[in-house]
């Protein structure tokens, strides 16, 4: 989960939430907020991914469902409301159902940086905050974002992948650190190789929560960045990554 940032309220819903909530309220069955126009917006405000999760959503991936972040059933008025939906993976959102966020509050990512409630480790959240009712706990036990199957598991085959290829490009640079400056070919595959890690770890990429707080606090790769440095080859795009991989990476430990 990382924290995003939701675009003004489409025209149309402008247009047409009166309507459409009034026609909710009529008969809760309707399915008013299935709209192609708050799809889309929602699905762009998160890069096509779960805002909770971040396992990717929408056309050729998992169902993409409009979620209700306080629930219709209990607050009709807000079914439509622009500052209400969010996009959510099947899973989360069955799992969130009509959990009532107004009473308990869990943590809304757009409103709330998830960095201040977790830090990470062995690819699961854990909380700053333990407290039986803090709301980072409220939020793990609402969403179930630790599930075995669903989530850890999918994060640690991501990651062990992207660790592997952080060892193969460290030690190729390692190994051709004197060849690196007159070697185009061998430049090449150790700077893109680099520039290919730190893709997974922007906040557009798939659990990019988890892959940012792995390469940053990677051994190897703090090697690679140190020889790239040092051979003059870091470029502007490579620092404007690193400085979102930065930006993105959670704690990993809850040691002050």
């Amino acid at each position: 989960m990382i924290q995003l940032i939701r675009p003004p309220k489409p025209e149309r819903l402008e247009e047409e939430e009166k309507n459409l909530t009034q026609k909710y309220k009529m008969d809760n069955k309707k399915v008013v907020w299935n709209k192609a126009y708050i799809k889309n917006a929602l699905l762009e405000m998160s890069d096509n991914k779960c805002c909770y999760c971040e396992c990717k959503i929408g056309k050729g991936e998992r169902e993409m469902h409009v979620e209700h972040f306080t629930p219709k059933s209990i607050y009709p008025d807000l079914v439509v409301e622009w500052n209400n939906l969010l996009p959510s993976c099947p899973h989360c959102n069955k799992q969130k159902s009509s959990h009532d966020t107004g009473k308990e509050p869990i943590i809304n990512p757009v409103e709330d940086d998830p960095k201040k409630y977790f830090y990470l480790k062995n690819y699961r959240y854990y909380c700053k905050d333990n407290r039986k009712e803090s709301i980072a706990r409220m939020t793990l036990g609402v969403l179930n974002l630790n599930d075995s199957t669903e989530n850890v598991a999918k994060r640690f085959k991501i990651g062990d992948m992207l660790l592997k290829k952080i060892e193969e490009i460290a030690n190729m640079a390692i190994e051709n650190k004197e060849l690196l400056e007159s070697k185009t070919i061998i430049r090449n595959r150790v700077k893109n190789g680099c520039r290919d890690i730190m893709r997974q770890g922007i906040p557009s990429a798939v659990y990019s929560a988890f892959m940012s707080t792995l390469i940053y606090n990677d051994d190897n790769f703090a090697i690679l960045c140190s020889i790239l440095k040092e051979k003059n080859l870091w470029d502007e795009e490579l620092e404007k990554n690193y400085r979102m991989i930065v930006e993105n990476a959670f704690d990993n430990s809850n040691r002050l």
